[in-house]
């Protein structure tokens, strides 16, 4: 199905060969005797193998790029997910105003305004002479 080289393994080997085969049922198998046997081919291929200077700055540089693509899919997916948890809870606050008596309205725009004028305050630090 697939094979995968690479240098780039997380974890305690540096580099990693994987082969993926489909299985045939059990009357066909001698099909994968063809594939199994190309196993040790390619890792003597493969550990034989050096990339040039260019080419390793090349595969660093497009494993960096999509490194950083994947950062900023991740960080556009927190935001996004921010964004909408402020909108229900907006939403929410909304209804549940709705929901008020004139009495709780009036109550909580005191506590409104009093919030804004103690934000307004001039900020007062103290100290102590000794």
């Amino acid at each position: 199905m697939s094979m995968h080289f690479s240098d780039q393994q997380p974890g305690t080997h540096k580099k990693i060969l994987t082969f993926k085969f489909a299985l045939p049922d059990a009357n066909n198998m001698a099909d994968m005797t063809r594939l199994v046997a190309l196993v040790p081919y390619y890792i003597d291929l493969i550990g034989r193998y050096k990339l040039s200077s260019q080419a390793r700055s090349k595969t660093d540089a497009a494993r960096s790029k999509a490194a950083q693509e994947a950062y900023k899919e991740l960080q556009n997916a927190r935001q996004e997910a921010i964004q909408r948890k402020k909108a229900e809870k907006k939403k929410m606050m909304e209804e549940a105003e709705a929901k008020l008596t004139a009495e709780a309205i009036r109550k909580k725009e005191a506590k409104d305004r009093a919030r804004q004028m103690k934000k307004a305050a001039p900020k007062v630090k103290m100290t102590r002479a000794h």
